[in-house]
């Protein structure tokens, strides 16, 4: 006789393998993220030190060959991620922060409110993002509130619009109107009932910033803005007229910033598919 497999028995036989399924998705972005994080600590050359002659090819000592100058394309490789990691996180966190907080105000308390940040939403969304990084690097130069303020000007409207439709959707729940019925104030109920019912759009939305932020970061440093340090967008722009010479000086970093904006991306939309609620 065949005993049946109780439902909850097979769910949680198959929890463990959907989670580690899940997970393999993290994988690739952790390692580009570690990678670029501890990279210039890995480097095996001073990434401003010349090894060899210009666009030498991958020998014992180069495994990636020499840039435009001598240097060790896999040293400057290695040293070059950390600022397209660090910045864009933090210029993607102020952008969603402060797209969440005026899209959740206009779409909850409406009024004139909403119509002005509805204006201003479609004035700024008009503005194309390299047009507005290179007008405030030109004003105010490299730098990270430059980089921050032009990822937070191109990127907020989106955020608002996806927040002030999330929260539209949800103003009038039954949880909502229990809690104004209850006596709480409007930044209780936007706090505690609106909020967490709006951030997986929210945070679906913060992978395309994210995206675009690296982008913009590693077109700083492509059109030449910036320290005289290791970047993977500089490092491209440096070695465009010898990449027939040495390819994997503009090759390894093109990839490194792919890799890395598709990696990321892929790996938070998934992740909130599989663990928001």
């Amino acid at each position: 006789m065949t005993t049946a497999t109780p439902p909850a028995a097979a769910t949680r036989a198959d929890a463990p393998p959907r989670r580690r399924g899940a997970l393999l998705w993290l994988l690739p972005v952790a390692a580009v993220v570690v990678l670029a994080l501890a990279g210039p600590h890995l480097a095996p050359h001073d990434p401003a030190l010349i090894n060899a002659a210009p666009y030498a090819p991958a020998a014992g000592g180069l495994p990636l060959g020499s840039d435009t100058e001598g240097r060790d394309v896999w040293s400057r490789f290695l040293a070059g991620g950390r600022p397209l990691v660090l910045l864009p996180l933090l210029a993607t966190l102020v952008t969603t922060v402060l797209g969440t907080v005026t899209g959740v105000l206009a779409g909850y308390l409406g009024g004139r409110l909403d119509a002005l940040v509805s204006r201003l939403d479609t004035l700024l969304l008009a503005l194309p993002p390299v047009l507005v990084l290179l007008v405030l690097l030109h004003g105010w130069g490299y730098g990270t509130l430059t980089l921050v303020t032009a990822v937070a000007v191109t990127g907020v409207p989106f955020v608002s619009r996806v927040a002030r439709a999330a929260t539209a959707q949800v103003a009038h729940a039954g949880y909502v109107d229990q809690a104004v019925a209850l006596g709480d104030g409007p930044v209780a109920v936007m706090a505690r009932e609106i909020l967490p019912n709006i951030m997986r759009p929210v945070l679906a939305d913060a992978g395309t910033r994210l995206a675009i932020a690296i982008t913009l970061t590693a077109s700083a440093g492509f059109l030449g803005f910036g320290p005289d340090s290791p970047n993977w967008g500089a490092m491209i722009s440096e070695n465009m007229e010898g990449v027939t010479l040495a390819p994997w000086g503009v090759a390894a970093p093109a990839l490194g910033l792919a890799v890395l904006t598709v990696s990321v991306n892929l790996a938070l939309d998934r992740a909130i598919t599989r663990f928001a609620p």
